[in-house]
């Protein structure tokens, strides 16, 4: 592990984090934009890298890492507990803000998108390197390691819940009756549901201590790499639409819930819960995190609102600007906690 600087480390990070998307941008706006039915060919393309990013590596790469997650034992067991509890919170507070907006049906399903689903992996991850790294754990391993652990929950929750919940309310204007229903079972049956079945075959390995052969070892490493490319691509093309300035009282609100409302729930939590002063950091970073990747892309995946989505993924990740220095400010405060 000598040799390596955190620094330099989450530079890498942001730079696969944003290239990407500066990528997708650049197809839209150098190759696309001056096409005759431009609009469409970026849509399509949107969709297929998206549909990819899913079928063909977030599916193989869910069965690889649930086979070998650790399975959490004792307080550990409260950090996936407390980070779905969070999601949730998150995602019925942008639905209500959407309602309190008055903002059209059709919109409610991106505004629960946008509370749900939270960039925790790769801006989380930078976070915790950067203001949780200390001499005894340079690398911050064992708060990437609580993270992880925290994580658990949030893939399935995406996919089980979150995206066609989000489909069923902004198609047919809500989640019960006939027509809800029958909305909700054609989402859960649909292809785009692939990384469930993912999850449910790694899970079933890990439970039975089969070991995952040598051969696998470092496949994860090149299926995250390979969907960070993919999703980052599919986010810069929807961001030709994107526009915070046109919808500045939909992303304020968005805002307030990912870096007010979300953290102060996770800390509250792990506080009650008795959990001790690093995993209380740690869960106020999860807790702090912009819009996610996933967001954009259920959008895109669903034919809703892209130019809302792209609002506020740009929106707040432009504001972990001011949101990074705040926690920095603010977690030695938590470290004696609970």
């Amino acid at each position: 592990m000598s040799g390596h600087s955190p620094l330099l480390d989450s530079l890498r990070i942001l730079a696969w984090m944003g290239l990407p998307v500066i990528g997708g941008w650049a197809i839209w706006a150098g190759v696309l934009r001056e096409r005759q039915r431009g609009e469409e060919l970026a849509s399509s393309l949107a969709g297929t890298l998206g549909s990819a990013a899913l079928l063909l590596v977030a599916t193989p790469l869910m069965i690889l890492v649930v086979w070998v997650a650790p399975i959490p034992t004792g307080n550990a067991v409260l950090l996936p507990l407390i980070g779905v509890t969070v999601h949730v919170v998150g995602g019925l507070a942008g639905w209500g803000a959407a309602r309190a907006l008055r903002e059209p049906v059709s919109r409610h399903g991106v505004y629960l998108l946008g509370g749900a689903c939270s960039n925790v992996l790769t801006f989380g991850g930078i976070t915790v390197v950067l203001l949780l790294s200390s001499e005894l754990d340079p690398h911050a391993e064992r708060a990437l390691g609580q993270m992880a652990v925290y994580r658990l929950g949030e893939m399935p929750y995406y996919f089980l819940v979150v995206w066609p919940v989000a489909a069923a309310i902004s198609r047919r204007g809500e989640t019960t009756g006939p027509k809800g229903r029958r909305a909700i079972a054609r989402t859960l049956l649909s292809p785009r549901m692939a990384p469930v079945t993912g999850i449910v075959v790694g899970a079933v390995l890990n439970l039975s201590q089969s070991e995952r052969p040598e051969a696998f070892d470092g496949l994860a490493d090149g299926l995250v790499k390979t969907n960070v490319v993919l999703l980052g691509l599919t986010v810069g093309i929807s961001l030709r639409r994107s526009s915070p300035a046109r919808n500045l009282r939909p992303c304020l609100a968005i805002s307030a819930i990912k870096f007010v409302v979300m953290p102060v729930v996770g800390v509250g939590l792990a506080t009650l819960a008795g959990l001790d002063g690093m995993s209380v950091q740690v869960i106020a970073i999860c807790a702090s995190m912009p819009v996610a990747f996933m967001a954009v892309l259920a959008s895109v995946l669903y034919r809703l609102d892209d130019e809302l989505v792209g609002s506020f993924w740009l929106f707040t990740t432009l504001a972990m600007i001011v949101v990074v220095p705040t926690l920095a400010f603010l977690l030695p405060l938590l470290e004696g906690g609970a």
